[in-house]
């Protein structure tokens, strides 16, 4: 039986940790987001999945500039990612807070942050954050052999998402899910899985996160809901509310001690360790003698 002692809290990038990298990107060479997006927009209304219309007009969009997009560029946009307040140390300011407890230190529980986007995934491997995050899964384009993008590798769609959710869920890595994409639907007992869906706080801030917010909620776990800090419009914090998707919020992204979301972060991490506790206390109750 699978020891199961790891919460995941799982985010979304784009929003949810972060300004917009695609927009970094489109900057970087020699485009204006406002114009780009509304390209975008006109080729999803045209019946273009968004993730596979940004990224074919990203390529246009280098080609017509003639700047080819390499790693170099996306490393360069990667590291000067500039995030929202303690989001590069939340996680770990929440392990200490567990850590201060001696039942849940001497059952080696861990928080583990795994990135679910729809952006560009060298991008987020090359901010700040890829040194936290313990894995994460975003689109990817193919390049030629002179390292210059030319083609789209893979695209995270919507639904595409929940993919990856059951991916940490059954314990396979970024890394063996790309060499093998159908291991995800490989049969595992909930015992033996890495970690419950009980034991995941999903963070998100967009229509893209709405799949797996039902997804987890349903398969009792948490959802959060955030906006950006800078984010002056109703529209998508209405949406996130809707129809019961979310366990709580949406708050404002500031991940810093003291705020209403990192508060109620505290107190899921904390629920969900001691469920923890008690579920192993259950398994090793002794059989009742007469």
């Amino acid at each position: 039986m699978s020891e199961q002692d790891t919460i995941a809290i799982i985010c979304d990038c784009d929003g949810t940790l972060c300004p917009d990298t695609t927009e970094l990107l489109v900057s970087r060479i020699g485009g204006k987001p406002r114009d780009f997006w509304h390209n975008v927009y006109e080729e999803v209304g045209e019946g273009w999945d968004p993730p596979i219309a940004y990224m074919t007009k990203l390529l246009e969009l280098a080609r017509a500039k003639s700047i080819g997009i390499t790693s170099d560029i996306l490393k360069e946009v990667g590291e000067g990612i500039r995030f929202f307040p303690g989001v590069l140390d939340f996680v770990r300011r929440l392990q200490l807070k567990l850590d201060a407890n001696a039942e849940f230190r001497a059952a080696r529980i861990k928080i583990e942050l795994s990135i679910i986007s729809g952006g560009i995934e060298e991008i987020i491997k090359f901010s700040a954050i890829g040194q936290v995050a313990s894995e994460i899964f975003g689109c990817s384009f193919s390049f030629d052999d002179k390292g210059v993008a030319n083609g789209i590798k893979r695209a995270v769609t919507f639904t595409e998402k929940t993919k990856f959710v059951f991916a940490i869920n059954k314990g396979i890595s970024s890394d063996e899910l790309r060499k093998k994409p159908y291991l995800v639907n490989d049969v595992i007992d909930p015992a033996e899985r890495r970690v419950p869906f009980e034991h995941m706080i999903y963070i998100g801030d967009g229509p893209s996160d709405i799949p797996c917010f039902s997804m987890i909620k349903f398969l009792e776990g948490s959802v959060v809901g955030v906006m950006p800090p800078e984010n002056n419009e109703l529209r998508k914090p209405y949406e996130l509310s809707q129809g019961e998707r979310l366990t709580i919020g949406p708050y404002t992204a500031d991940y810093t001690d003291g705020t209403d979301l990192y508060k109620m972060l505290g107190r899921y991490v904390q629920g969900i360790a001691d469920g923890m506790l008690v579920s192993r206390a259950q398994k090793v109750k002794p059989a009742p003698s007469h």
